[in-house]
C-alpha cells in the first residue's frame, strides 16, 4: 500500500471503511451511517483512490477486506481513536454518572460510536446504559431513574426530538423458504406493543394466514427464532443481522410502517445531559 505523504486522510472515510467491513454488506452499512448507499460507495472509492489500493472484494454475498484493506484496519482503528482525543482536548472536562437508556434494537454499531465518542470526549464520566424494552424508557426518565433516553414510537406516536427514521421489515435467514400449504409462522415479542399490533394488524388486513410460532420477551429471542429458520420476524431495518434478508412486497407480504427513534430528556438538564445529547445527535446526523 503507497500512500503519497502528500495525500490527507479524512476521518469520516476512515469511519465509513470501518462500518462496511463491520457489516461485510454496503446496504447494511448505509443504513447504520444513515447514508445512501451510492453515498457509502462514493467515500470508499475516495478512499480507495487516495491510497492507491483496492481494500474491498466485491463479492454477491458481500464486502470481504483484500490483503491491504486487513493491513488498514487496526491503523484506522487508531487514527479514528486519536482524532476522537484530540477533540476532547478542548471540551470542558466533566466527571461525574450519566445513565442512558437505549433499545435493544438500536443498531449496535451506531451505539459503539456514540459510547466511543463520549468517552473519547469526556473519559472521567461513568456510563450506565439501559439496554431493553423502550416503551418503560419515558416513565424511567420522569422518575429520574434515567437521564435521558432513546425510544422507538410508532405512526401516532410523540415525534419531537426525532433521531432516526426506519422500516420496518419482514425478516428472515437468507435459506427461510415459506411453504404455502401452512399458515405462515411468525416470531412476536409476546407482551402488548405496537411492534407487535402493527405486524398482526397487517396481517389480518391483508388476509395471510399465519399462526404466531415463536414468542419472546426480548429481542434477542426474536434473533435466535429468525435465524434458526423457524419464523419470519419484524425488525427495523438497520436491525438486520447478517444472514438475514427482508421479505419484499412482492413475496405476497404487506408494508410496515416507519419506526421513530426520539431522544427524551428530562426537565432537569445538566452538562453530562447536554454533552450526551451531542453526541448522540452528531453520530445520528454522520
Amino acid at each position: 500500500m503507497n500512500i503519497n505523504e502528500r495525500t490527507l486522510l479524512d476521518s469520516e472515510l476512515l469511519r465509513t471503511f470501518l462500518t462496511i467491513t463491520e457489516t461485510q454488506n454496503l446496504t447494511q452499512a448505509a443504513n447504520h451511517l444513515n447514508r445512501t448507499q451510492s453515498a457509502i460507495s462514493v467515500q470508499i472509492r475516495k478512499l480507495e483512490e487516495a491510497l492507491g489500493t483496492r481494500l474491498f472484494a466485491r463479492q454477491p454475498r458481500g464486502m470481504k477486506l483484500t490483503e491491504d484493506g486487513h493491513r488498514l484496519l487496526p491503523e484506522a482503528r487508531r487514527l479514528v481513536r486519536d482524532v476522537d482525543r484530540v477533540s476532547r482536548l478542548f471540551s470542558d472536562s466533566l466527571t461525574g454518572q450519566i445513565r442512558i437508556g437505549i433499545p435493544d434494537d438500536f443498531p449496535r454499531l451506531w451505539l459503539e460510536e456514540i459510547l466511543q465518542t463520549f468517552a473519547a470526549r469526556h473519559p472521567d464520566v461513568d456510563v450506565t446504559v439501559n439496554c431493553s424494552f423502550s416503551e418503560c424508557f419515558p416513565q424511567s426518565v420522569h422518575k429520574g431513574e434515567l437521564d435521558l433516553a432513546l425510544y422507538t414510537v410508532g405512526p401516532g406516536g410523540i415525534q419531537d426530538a426525532i433521531i432516526c427514521q426506519a422500516p420496518m421489515v419482514w425478516a428472515v435467514t437468507e435459506s427461510f423458504v415459506a411453504d404455502p400449504e401452512k399458515p405462515l409462522p411468525v416470531a412476536l415479542f409476546n407482551r402488548e406493543c405496537w411492534w407487535r399490533d402493527c405486524a398482526i394488524a397487517a396481517l389480518d388486513t391483508a388476509g395471510i394466514n399465519y399462526r404466531i410460532a415463536f414468542s419472546s420477551e426480548s429481542l434477542s429471542g426474536i434473533y435466535a427464532a429468525i435465524h434458526a429458520g423457524l419464523a419470519v420476524g419484524v425488525l427495523s431495518r438497520p436491525a438486520l443481522q447478517p444472514g438475514m434478508r427482508e421479505l419484499s412486497v412482492n413475496e405476497a407480504l404487506p408494508t410496515l410502517p416507519l419506526t421513530t427513534t426520539v431522544l427524551l430528556t428530562g426537565e432537569q438538564q445538566s452538562p453530562l445531559i447536554t454533552a450526551m445529547t451531542e453526541v448522540i445527535e452528531a453520530v445520528s446526523r454522520a
